[in-house]
């Protein structure tokens, strides 16, 4: 699907605002009358959205979305407010090179996630990994990048919502970043979601959740997922790819919880 900009957040940010395949212009009749009968809303606001495409929010919930500024993050984790390196990262060992985030996880962005994560709003997966691209360039994680590897979900939930929504982020990021989109890991195990399982019990939840092939041997990666919140699924993906030899493994995430929990580096989770 073609994908207009057409409106750009504040300069200190960098990064477009996506409106959608048809932009707010010329209308076909027929979708000119769908959209006058039966007028889209906003995934976020619940607010009539003008025109069409817009990736399922309006235009103001695009423009409200909290973005974290990559200079005052964590380079290590993505935790916002914690520059250069933060003190989980300074005590623990990351398994990342580099990390970064579009946003917080909070207001706009949590309810963004969620409609793409619950709701069935797969129609967010591709303005939200252009956002993820962007930042991605910015932050210099698209250099030196064998391939974009999604941190897949377990087939249950798949199967139930009818799609991944890391897979759909990762597909954008890497047709963006004109990477290879490599589905190195799987899952061996299923486990409870993440955002029902206490902190304290993430690591083992998803501990030995994933498996990987030999093709991760000697490659340079670049992890995506949709939330990181304690760690716990994005460390054990990102080990279980080190473990299987790749040289490096950057991470890309949609959404960052503000702050860490208290066992954050013990390698715990995404929401």
């Amino acid at each position: 699907m073609h994908i207009q900009r057409t409106e750009v957040l504040p300069v200190s940010s960098r990064i477009e605002v996506v409106t959608g395949a048809f932009g707010t212009g010329f209308l076909l009749p027929g979708r000119f009358l769908l959209h006058f009968f039966f007028p889209s809303c906003c995934a976020s606001c619940g607010a009539a959205r003008r025109g069409v495409g817009g990736g399922g929010l309006c235009r103001a919930c695009w423009r409200a979305l909290p973005l974290i500024d990559g200079e005052e993050a964590c380079q290590t984790c993505a935790l916002p407010s914690a520059a250069p390196i933060c003190r989980a990262c300074r005590n623990g060992a990351s398994p990342f090179r580099r990390a970064a985030a579009v946003a917080r996880y909070e207001g706009v962005t949590r309810r963004l996630v969620h409609a793409l994560k619950f709701r069935g709003h797969d129609i967010l997966a591709a303005p939200a990994g252009t956002l993820m691209a962007a930042t991605a360039r910015i932050r210099g994680l698209d250099q030196d990048c064998s391939a974009v590897v999604p941190v897949p979900s377990t087939s249950r939930r798949n199967r139930d919502r009818g799609y991944d929504p890391g897979a759909l982020l990762a597909r954008e990021v890497a047709r963006e970043l004109g990477r290879p989109l490599l589905a190195l890991l799987s899952r061996v195990r299923e486990a409870p979601p993440q955002s029902t399982v206490p902190a304290a019990q993430r690591r083992r939840n998803v501990l030995g959740a994933f498996a990987t092939s030999r093709a991760a041997r000697g490659t340079r990666l670049l992890l995506v997922d949709d939330v990181m919140t304690t760690g716990a699924t994005v460390f054990e993906a990102a080990h279980t790819l080190v473990a299987a030899g790749a040289s490096r493994v950057d991470l890309l995430v949609l959404a960052r919880t503000p702050e860490a929990g208290p066992l954050h580096h013990d390698h715990l989770e995404t929401a």
